[in-house]
């Protein structure tokens, strides 16, 4: 874990990826502002923004706040815990821009991937317009198992 003093105290700055879910329809300058905001408040809690990964518009896995779709952005950086509360607060104040975020710590091996490399695409298998295979679910009606 990385410490560095600012002003005499210390403070604890540490590995992160942050995913951000845009909302597709709002306005692309809304969105921008949104993604410049939330790496302001972690350069100014004394981190640094590694890489910004726009992944574009995807499908989402469900449905949330009736989107089927949403901008996906992984934002690498090292914050301090302060600077990213506050990042997630914002996020959490203007609904009408973000739809989802998680911010994830990393661990040594994972920083240094994604400090060299950015968030990697993630890799689709199946060939354009398959559906998801089933889950095995529960057998019968309201999901109970026939005995």
């Amino acid at each position: 874990m990385a410490r560095t003093c600012v002003t005499g105290t210390e403070r604890n700055i540490s590995p992160y990826e942050i995913m951000i879910i845009l909302d597709p329809d709002v306005d692309e300058e809304r969105q921008q502002e949104m993604l410049e905001r939330v790496q302001q408040i972690i350069r100014d809690g004394g981190g640094e923004i590694d890489h910004v990964n726009d992944w574009g518009r995807r499908k989402l896995g469900y449905v949330m706040d009736k989107k089927a779709d949403g901008r996906y952005v992984i934002v690498t950086c090292s914050a301090s815990v302060d600077g990213l509360r506050e990042a997630e607060r914002v996020m959490a104040i203007n609904k009408e821009v973000v739809i989802r975020y998680m911010s994830v710590l990393l661990n040594r091996t994972e920083a240094e991937r994604a400090k060299a490399n950015g968030a990697p695409l993630p890799v689709d298998d199946r060939p354009e317009g398959e559906a998801r295979p089933a889950r095995a679910g529960r057998g019968g009606p309201r999901g109970r198992r026939p005995r």
